[in-house]
């Protein structure tokens, strides 16, 4: 009986880990996705549209 609980338990904490490594991964990916887009935001504001650079 403890050995199957200790299998179970084992197990729940892979699952556990899995889930959680791949939640930390897609929130990773949003905030390199947010911090390129306020790059480019802030670049943009540098140099306004219409104007010509040489």
């Amino acid at each position: 009986m403890n050995f199957e609980a200790g299998i179970r338990f084992i197990v729940f904490l892979v699952i556990f880990g899995v889930t959680n490594y791949l939640m930390m991964l897609r929130r990773y990916e949003n905030d390199i996705k947010k911090k390129k887009y306020l790059q480019h935001e802030k670049i943009s504001r540098l140099y306004p549209k219409g104007s010509f650079i040489f």
